[in-house]
């Protein structure tokens, strides 16, 4: 969205804030805003206009490494995979595009703090896969399914409906091996998958950029940063969202989980600019985002849809006979409603998530469960401890269960790579 340049005498005008849009004073966002934070966070016009830029700014990094695959494939790649999983001084002769692309790994940012990346580790693996998988897929992808800006780069890969339990497990197993005890160390599974993530973007960004029906003026450059925002924001949302469902975090809990985050959107390429280091930065960073992309529409819809309908594949429900009809309805409907009530009626009307079902009635009994079962772990001199080891092995074990029933292969969005790059062949075939 692009906004007026205001006059020099308006610029820094602290009053000239920005009026919140409907998905802000409902649901899930309007209790975040109210509770956590107030109206200090609404952001002025002028910080509007300058994050409207970032529309325009992508990964420089990542693209030039992509650049250079392209160009001598074989050779790149592999120096790239024995970098990242050996470091860069174990390959001879590296290319210069690699060198570059693993300097961003190696070089460690001054505010990193191992101690708050250990300490967001714990409290978060005491939280179970299932509380995990229902928030990331109903509300993380609906989410982020805010933007039609965004959403044209999702469709273009084609087959969501298809997809969509795939790209939700393997969305759901890269944030367990980013939030896992050392894995955003440097040769931790989190680094390493973040940085094969990020590979994947600047590839789709190449593809894209090769057709000639992509509207920069409109949508920006494919994948910038703020798709990033978009995308990023519910995944980090949703690690303190869990409140909600009785998973408390103290506050230095919630100050480590936020610095965490912004070490991971670090490694995925995410700008300097927009790295949150509070809550309260980052609840600023909803709103601009919110003001900036929020406008579903039926691309909105269809991708919700199929997140939506994904979720009795995801739980192994979707079988024949009575019984599993029965259980995917209830799966179908819990996450439905959790989506409803988190993100508000209006937003749920606009891209067709089902009214409230009885499975709404369960939500205080799963809050109470979960508060128990939570704060009984850490009460028990040690325990805290123990339920973060014991959570993050339920946890691989019950992800890699899931990944292997459903055939789940990592980075899925290399299909809509090739999606596009078949796309690609076709206009030029039409053209010559």
């Amino acid at each position: 969205m692009t906004i007026d340049a205001p006059s020099t005498a308006h610029l820094h005008d602290r009053t000239d804030r920005l009026e919140p849009k409907p998905i802000l004073r409902e649901g899930g966002p309007r209790l975040a805003m109210s509770l956590l934070a107030g109206d200090s966070v609404r952001p002025t016009r002028a910080q509007a206009r300058a994050f409207a830029k970032f529309a325009h700014t992508c990964d420089p990094v990542a693209d030039d490494l992509v650049a250079a695959m392209r160009r001598d494939r074989l050779r790149v790649r592999t120096q790239f995979e024995q970098a990242l999983e050996h470091g860069i001084e174990t390959v001879d002769d590296p290319a210069p595009e690699v060198a570059a692309f693993i300097a961003t790994l190696d070089d460690v940012p001054f505010w990193v703090d191992y101690d708050k990346l250990d300490l967001a580790a714990r409290a978060i693996a005491r939280m179970p896969m299932s509380t995990l998988m229902a928030f990331t897929t109903a509300i993380a992808f609906p989410a982020s399914y805010v933007s039609p800006r965004v959403n044209d780069v999702l469709l273009r890969g084609g087959d969501l409906a298809k997809r969509a339990a795939g790209r939700i497990v393997e969305t759901v197993s890269w944030s367990m091996d980013c939030t896992a005890p050392g894995g955003m160390e440097r040769f931790g599974a989190g680094t390493k998958n973040t940085a094969r993530v990020r590979v994947v973007h600047a590839y789709i960004r190449a593809g894209i950029d090769r057709v000639d029906d992509w509207n920069i003026d409109t949508h920006g450059r494919p994948v910038n940063q703020l798709h990033y925002c978009v995308t990023m924001i519910p995944i980090a949302g949703v690690a303190l969202a869990v409140m909600a469902a009785g998973h408390w975090y103290s506050r230095r809990e919630r100050d480590a989980i936020v610095h965490l985050y912004r070490y991971i959107a670090h490694t995925m390429g995410v700008t300097t600019d927009l790295q949150v280091t509070s809550l309260d930065e980052l609840l600023r960073l909803i709103w601009l985002a919110v003001w900036s992309e929020v406008d579903p529409d039926d691309s909105s819809a269809a991708l919700t849809e199929a997140a939506l309908k994904a979720v009795p594949r995801i739980y192994g429900v979707d079988g024949p006979g009575v019984a599993n009809r029965i259980r995917s309805w209830a799966y179908y409907h819990f996450h439905a409603d959790l989506a409803r009530l988190s993100l508000g009626s209006g937003y749920a009307d606009a891209v067709g998530v089902p009214r409230l079902s009885p499975m709404a009635a369960l939500y205080p009994v799963w809050f109470a469960r979960n508060l128990v079962r939570d704060r009984l772990s850490v009460l028990v001199p040690g325990g805290a401890g123990r339920a973060a080891r014991r959570g993050h092995a339920e946890r691989m074990r019950e992800i890699a269960e899931v990944k292997r029933r459903l055939e789940v292969r990592p980075y899925e969005r290399d299909e809509a790579v090739q999606s596009i790059r078949e796309r690609d062949r076709e206009l030029r075939a039409r053209s010559a």
